[in-house]
């Protein structure tokens, strides 16, 4: 018995493991939402609303991501005419440099790109291209193509200002 014990505790010893202290390999991780507030346009009696979204950042793709999703899950009596339509992704290109003029910067043109069945309204053109001219001031124009089963097809370069009319009560549309 004597030997059976001795021969245990040899082999418990020596596996060949030293043992080691905790390490300390940080903080944990640890996930947290980050998300910005961006305005996007809607629809009030189709009239142009501004409303406050949660978008993942500022950028156009993610503020127009945002327009596209707060359209689906409406509120407050808010509704959208993008429905039926998906939003795909941006570029911005600049302007040519004016010469001789000062006063005029440089300025850059917002092409975006949307796919899907719906229809196309005028309100649906005013919302986004006046959610895209809030964001930046230095956009002159915004140019949108969309893209469905005959395949893409531009609908023209836009200012907010051709949409004024569509302004709810009370409120101001960007330039």
């Amino acid at each position: 018995m004597r030997r059976l014990w001795l021969l245990a505790l040899i082999l418990l010893t020596a596996c060949g493991v030293r043992p080691t202290d905790v390490l300390d390999g940080g903080m944990p991780p640890v996930i947290s939402p980050k998300f910005t507030f961006a305005t996007v346009y809607l629809l009030r009696e189709n009239r142009l609303e501004p409303l406050k979204v949660a978008a993942a950042s500022h950028s156009m793709d993610d503020v127009m991501g945002a327009l596209f999703e707060a359209g689906a899950r409406t509120t407050d009596g808010l509704s959208t005419d993008l429905a039926g339509l998906q939003w795909q992704s941006s570029q911005m290109t600049r302007f040519g440099v004016v010469r001789n003029d000062p006063e005029n910067a440089d300025g850059f043109r917002l092409s975006l790109f949307i796919t899907g069945g719906g229809q196309i309204t005028r309100t649906a053109l005013a919302q986004m291209t006046c959610t895209a001219m809030r964001q930046r001031q230095d956009i002159w124009a915004v140019k949108i193509t969309h893209t469905d089963v005959s395949g893409p097809r531009t609908l023209g370069e836009h200012t907010c200002r051709e949409f004024w009319d569509l302004a709810a009560e009370g409120r101001q549309l960007p330039r």
